[in-house]
């Protein structure tokens, strides 16, 4: 259930309930878990609309709560849109017809209004999210294993600034992929469906806090650092694991 002390939240719903156009509002994220919300926490809702009238909620933010306190926006996607208020709130919203949202994903949400059919819509939308999918591991160790091969010799060239991404977001992101799916299904329960990156440390602070270590470091140094937990985590969490292949990089790179 919503948070009933939450100002933002309160007006959002209030406003949402006396316009007659708005047939759905569905709160996401700590928005619909208060109880993870802190400080630095965002608001996320989808707001569903009468057919034809979704784009004039994109482009006329006049309906949001404390709008006159609005820094910026931002039109993010086709749907949604990023809002910063002065006060330090980050707002991320999209605005759907039926037929829009229905093409959306979900993970954790509390449907706040419902005018025909949203809460229905929402569960199978939240079940198509979160089905499981099933994680191709070597496939994700090659990509992993490539891509720190590549950000290394880009180091080495001295394009830093692509060679950084590839193992700060691109190599990682692999990593994580395959690291998640060996993770003991209790661990998995605060983990993020659809954001691989979202607290990880929290299901795993250790191996969380390894690789968070690894990428603090330059980037040659990160990509070995990584490559070394990786090696470490998969040998003990992977029967099948095929390490030959993580040394062949580390001899082409003289590791």
């Amino acid at each position: 259930m919503t948070d009933p002390a939450d100002p933002f939240v309160d007006t959002l719903i209030a406003t949402a309930e006396a316009d007659p156009e708005v047939v759905g509002l569905v709160l996401a994220g700590s928005s619909a878990q208060p109880w993870r919300r802190d400080q630095w926490s965002d608001h996320d809702f989808l707001m569903i609309t009468a057919d034809g009238t979704q784009e004039r909620y994109r482009t006329d933010l006049s309906w949001l709560p404390d709008n006159e306190q609005i820094a910026f926006w931002f039109r993010e996607t086709a749907h949604g849109l990023k809002v910063l208020y002065r006060t330090g709130l980050l707002v991320e919203f999209a605005v759907f017809d039926r037929g829009e949202f229905a093409g959306c994903g979900l993970n954790h949400y509390d449907v706040a209004i419902d005018r025909g059919g949203i809460a229905e819509l929402a569960e199978a939308i939240q079940a198509r999210s979160l089905a499981p999918r099933t994680v191709d591991r070597p496939a994700e160790l090659r990509n992993f294993l490539c891509l720190v091969y590549i950000a290394t010799g880009r180091a080495r060239r001295g394009e830093l600034l692509s060679a950084s991404v590839f193992v700060h977001h691109y190599s990682l992101e692999h990593l994580l992929v395959l690291l998640r799916d060996l993770l003991p299904p209790d661990q998995c329960d605060g983990l993020d469906a659809l954001d691989v990156w979202r607290r990880f440390e929290t299901a795993d602070p250790s191996l969380g806090a390894a690789l968070g270590d690894a990428v603090s470091r330059p980037v040659e140094e990160a990509a070995r650092a990584l490559t070394d937990v990786a090696d470490r985590e998969l040998r003990v969490r992977w029967d099948g694991y095929p390490a030959a292949e993580t040394q062949v990089v580390r001899d082409l790179l003289g590791w």
